[in-house]
């Protein structure tokens, strides 16, 4: 941590509460494999348009009742008081990502959302983003609350990946790191900045 100089974020989960019932959503979409963006990618354009058109009304709906998660304003102040560079990683829709950063007053030096063509699991997105603010994978660590986030965090070669909130209990165990909440990983994270 004594070389750290930028923290990769996700967003649903892990900073913003977000009640998305995906089984039902799956559901409600057809999808069956592990990636509703891969899956919705995949469909015919009439069927694929539609198909996108629903999912984003049910987050539209979801950020209308999300909350900042306690410990995030707190955590991004720590980070940007010791200057270590942020960004946000999500495979939400730029525009549901400006919606809940402007709603919450959250700031990021980048922002990458699924609407750039790269998204979780992948690594792709989480590389971008390293290049974008100019930090190397071994000054970068990852923090996410899913099996999506610890994966593109491995691949992408971050030095810790930091699984923290409802993740724990499943994820928690194969992370560098896990914390039940932000204030938790605040007061870990201030020993070493």
């Amino acid at each position: 941590m004594a070389d750290l100089k930028a923290v990769l974020f996700d967003m649903d989960g892990t900073l913003i509460h977000s009640e998305y019932d995906w089984p039902a959503i799956r559901s409600e979409l057809g999808v069956e494999g592990p990636s509703i963006i891969d899956a919705l990618n995949a469909l015919p354009k009439i069927e694929r348009t539609e198909s996108w058109a629903r999912l984003e009304a049910i987050e539209r709906q979801v950020s209308l009742c999300a909350s900042l998660v306690e410990g995030t304003e707190d955590l991004l102040n720590l980070l940007a008081d010791r200057g270590i560079k942020t960004a946000l990683v999500t495979n939400n829709s730029t525009e549901n990502t400006e919606r809940l950063m402007g709603r919450f007053g959250l700031s990021f030096n980048v922002v990458i959302t699924r609407d750039s063509g790269l998204y979780k699991p992948s690594s792709a997105p989480l590389i971008e983003a390293m290049g974008r603010m100019g930090v190397s994978r071994v000054e970068t660590i990852a923090v996410g609350d899913s099996n999506y986030d610890l994966r593109a965090a491995r691949e992408a070669g971050c030095s810790q990946v930091i699984i923290v909130n409802g993740g724990c209990s499943q994820w928690g165990q194969i992370a560098d790191h896990a914390f039940e909440n932000l204030p938790a990983l605040t007061v870990f994270l201030a020993e070493y900045l």
